[in-house]
């Protein structure tokens, strides 16, 4: 499921809840209801009760499953059904919230659910599930992955399960469902796209046992050798056709699922597919994959097709492009720019032959471009395909698909593919494309900071073509910002890259002023879903966290010298006294971070109380990262010190420590799948004991964070540029270079062991880490998790810390980069966050994060004071 898919639906500017979404469609209701009953909301459901409809801890849960266009002729059989029995049940409100459940980025684990039925017992279940059986006897719908069907019904599903009642929170903020086995044991209720069935439970309705699935898997006469993606859509495989020898690809298209918004599902699409691949390829082979074979089996769809070898260009760029290679010179610049003009010039040509055989390819990006190993390209997945003399698909791919005014001026029936071919030669240059949409007027900024790869003028024509000239730009934005707030006129102008370099330390404190105006200009303090417009995961956690709610902001502004509302002071606190029971204990999400924050504010009271509570909750003992657990509780407790010096706050402080050391099985309590990093890895708990140590002067507890970080280089890896990285965790293998996840986090850890007690492992990685950070100039975000501004963080404490020139210009040079991610606002400026989707204000991903690392250098040494200081760490080049 893509990132904040349901919260980025609700809003066109930020996150919300799906269910908090304006217009959502036609409603859902049971055509009749028994008198005195009314529905209950409950987000994107309508719950039904009654008298005699008490509700189970847990049993065996029905859901029905339907097609979009029986949906209300299912929804009142059912709800007949379950009114007669006394049975509560719910469904899905809205169409927009059915698509959203069906749709093909959608969760897996959620498909196919259009209303569920909570049985009180076993007798009760197996008589609704065949009065439902035969009352939608003919009905199809999708299958619902995480259940079994009864019987040969096409819609009827069940599945034993809590029904709501019991939960248990998680170190990272959210909550899983818990279930009694069959022995009475608690474990979690599983929601895997698969039936499963806690220990010592059996299965009353099976006609017969279901045995496993051995050996290859088989569709027909292709024994599938790898899966390549899962999705809500079905699945795309890398198969062997066992009467050639021949590796083709297949793709599948689950029946009534995968929809998208304009009502279509993935078969209907994978059949249209097809047709498109057939006529192509008469026409112009070569263009797609040749279609080699389309059959239903079961009830799922499959195309076969030709493997196209090589790599999506996505991977491609990530290991090609000059912005993540420490070792580049303006030789392999030159020589990555003729790559990518050739690859432009067979896409081109692909094009060319695919318009004059009739047909627009209509989502041109990243993932649908292969390289092939001899350096050409193809075009695959041919989904969103369609005639010239037809209307456009409506999938495409964000910052590869016009905008909707664009599209509203402009009747070229190629402008989807015109439009996809710039974005494609953008992307080449930097991972640009969505702060160019909103802030043309930044390109000028970003040209600037890519000035050591500076893209040769015919690629820079080619990739900005569809954004207003320059000299424009800036009218651009404020004809957007004018038609937010007419009344209350533009925004502030951004530097230009002459002031930038004339002036970097005024440009930057201009920054930090237009930034905090921006976050105080989003705040409302009377909105209950936020304060602040926060990232997705504050919906999923809470919206009070250091992380990704009201805390971090207030955080941050505080931090930087600017007024805090009292409304906004007052909010902060209400919301965390009435949510007090139920956060977690961490310093991200949880009760150490809100009470930092409180304590800063003055409400020194409350935030002890919330420490105490960090410190007695059983997560502590089970968890000890820095985001979730004992680390970021201790260093909590060392906040407070420092601003009381109370010494039983060091007292607590150092009985953290204690805990940590004596920990039997420390990685046990590190994140799931031996997690690498600051926030969930052993950098983490490291940074925590280094502190400790120097507020205590116990060298033991800096001798057990060197160990820790010995340990967690020997989970980094080399790259082939020379630098040194990290992945986030054994299952996934990609170089991260972030704060959160990746070598900055690690590097800023271990930047403090090397400046205070020389080791020499650590002095010989550190360089090796800093030399793939340093060239990280233009990520997707600018935000403090995943973006510059993260980077920017560590820069400047390695700059500090190693006191050199080249390492002062790095930091520098990042902070000053940041600058082209500010967005002009009704007032101050905003950031896209999580994934370039929404404006987010919090510490993770939006202006909160953004505004501390402006602060954290300028109120440092670094453009205050002459920069000859005494070298302490080598600094890496």
């Amino acid at each position: 499921m893509l990132e904040g898919f349901g919260e980025a639906l609700a809003d066109r500017e930020y996150f919300l809840p799906l269910s908090s979404v304006t217009d959502p469609g036609p409603r859902f209701a049971p055509s009749e209801v028994p008198p005195g009953l009314r529905g209950a909301v409950q987000g994107i459901w309508t719950a039904w009760g009654g008298p005699r409809a008490g509700l189970a801890e847990q049993g065996w849960k029905i859901h029905v499953s339907a097609r979009l266009d029986r949906a209300q002729h299912v929804l009142d059989t059912v709800a007949g059904i379950c009114f007669s029995e006394g049975v509560p049940f719910k469904h899905l409100s809205a169409r927009l919230f059915f698509l959203f459940l069906h749709h093909k980025h959608a969760a897996r684990a959620q498909s196919g659910k259009f209303c569920a039925v909570y049985p009180p017992d076993t007798a009760t279940a197996r008589r609704l599930l065949e009065r439902l059986r035969d009352a939608l006897d003919g009905e199809e719908g999708p299958y619902v992955l995480t259940d079994r069907r009864f019987r040969d019904s096409r819609t009827v599903h069940y599945r034993y399960g809590s029904f709501g009642a019991r939960s248990r929170l998680r170190a990272d903020g959210t909550r899983e469902g818990l279930v009694r086995d069959g022995s009475g044991r608690e474990v979690v209720d599983l929601r895997l796209p698969a039936f499963h069935l806690p220990a010592g439970i059996t299965d009353p309705f099976a006609e017969r046992e279901e045995q496993p699935h051995e050996g290859p898997i088989l569709i027909r006469d292709y024994e599938v050798t790898r899966a390549v993606r899962l999705s809500n859509a079905g699945g795309t495989y890398q198969a062997r056709d066992r009467r050639t020898g021949r590796t083709v690809f297949v793709k599948e298209a689950r029946a009534h699922n995968g929809l998208v918004f304009d009502g279509t599902d993935a078969q209907q699409r994978l059949r249209h597919e097809y047709g498109v691949l057939r006529e192509l390829h008469a026409a112009a082979p070569g263009v797609g994959p040749e279609p080699l074979d389309h059959f239903t089996e079961w009830e799922h769809d499959f195309l076969v097709t030709e493997h196209v070898a090589g790599q999506p260009l996505v991977s491609w760029l990530s290991r090609s492009s000059p912005l993540a290679r420490a070792d580049r010179t303006a030789e392999s610049v030159a020589v990555y720019y003729e790559v990518c003009r050739r690859l432009l010039a067979a896409l081109d040509a692909s094009l060319r032959r695919m318009h004059a055989a009739g047909y627009r390819f209509g989502d041109l990006s990243l993932g649908n471009v292969m390289v092939t190993p001899s350096g050409g390209v193809r075009l695959v997945d041919f989904e969103a395909a369609s005639a010239l003399s037809a209307p456009p698909s409506g999938i495409g791919t964000p910052g590869f698909t016009p905008p909707p005014g664009l599209l509203r001026l402009d009747s070229d029936p190629l402008l989807r593919d015109r439009y996809g071919m710039s974005a494609v030669a953008f992307a080449f240059l930097a991972p640009f494309n969505e702060i160019a949409e909103h802030a043309p007027a930044n390109l000028a900024l970003l040209r600037r900071d890519l000035a050591d790869v500076a893209p040769p003028p015919d690629l820079w024509q080619r990739a900005t073509a569809f954004h207003p000239t320059e000299d424009r730009a800036q009218d651009h934005v404020r004809d957007r910002a004018e038609d937010h707030a007419p009344d209350q006129g533009g925004p502030g102008r951004l530097p230009s890259p002459a002031e930038l370099d004339a002036d970097p330390r005024g440009c930057l404190v201009r920054l930090a002023e237009e930034v905090a105006a921006g976050l105080l200009e989003t705040a409302d303090a009377g909105r209950p879903e936020w304060a602040f417009p926060p990232s997705p995961e504050a919906f999923r956690t809470n919206n009070v966290c250091l992380a990704h709610g009201t805390a971090g902001v207030v955080h941050a502004l505080h931090r930087a010298g600017a007024a805090v509302p009292e409304e906004i002071r007052e909010r902060l606190r209400r919301d965390t006294l009435a949510q007090r029971d139920a956060l977690p204990p961490g310093l991200l999400v949880g009760s150490a971070g809100i009470a930092r924050v409180l304590a800063g504010i003055g409400l020194l009271d409350e935030a002890v109380d919330l420490l105490r509570d960090a410190d007695d909750h059983a997560l502590t003992a089970s968890c000890g990262t820095l985001a979730g657990g004992r680390a970021g509780v201790g260093l909590g407790w060392l906040a407070l010190h420092r601003l009381t010096g109370e010494s039983s706050h060091l007292e607590r402080a150092a009985s953290a420590g204690e805990h940590l050391l004596r920990t039997p099985d420390l990685p046990a309590t590190l994140g799931e799948h031996d997690a690498r990093g600051l926030l969930h890895g052993r950098s983490g708990l490291a940074l925590f004991l280094h502190r400790l140590a120097r507020d205590t002067g116990e060298d033991r507890y800096l001798e057990a964070g060197r160990m820790l970080l010995h340990q967690e280089l020997d989970r980094t890896f080399p790259l082939d540029d020379g630098a040194l990285s990290v992945s986030d965790d054994t299952r996934l293998s990609r170089a991260m270079p972030y704060l959160a996840t990746g070598a900055a986090g690690v590097a800023a850890v271990l930047t403090r062991y090397v400046a205070t007690a020389p080791d020499e492992r650590c002095a010989a990685a550190l360089p090796r880490l800093v030399a793939g950070i340093r060239v990280s100039r233009a990520t997707k975000e600018g935000g403090l998790y995943r973006g510059l501004a993260g980077l920017t963080w560590f820069l400047t404490e390695h700059a500090e810390l190693t006191g050199t020139d080249a390492a002062r210009a790095d930091a520098v040079g990042a902070a000053t980069g940041l600058l082209k991610y500010a967005v002009p606002y009704r007032r101050g400026v905003r950031f896209l966050g999580a994934g370039s989707q929404r404006f987010t204000a919090d510490l993770s991903s939006g202006g909160a994060g953004v505004l501390l690392v402006l602060h954290r250098l300028l109120s440092g040494p670094l453009l205050t004071k002459p920069h000859h200081a005494r070298p302490r760490i080598p600094a890496a080049r």
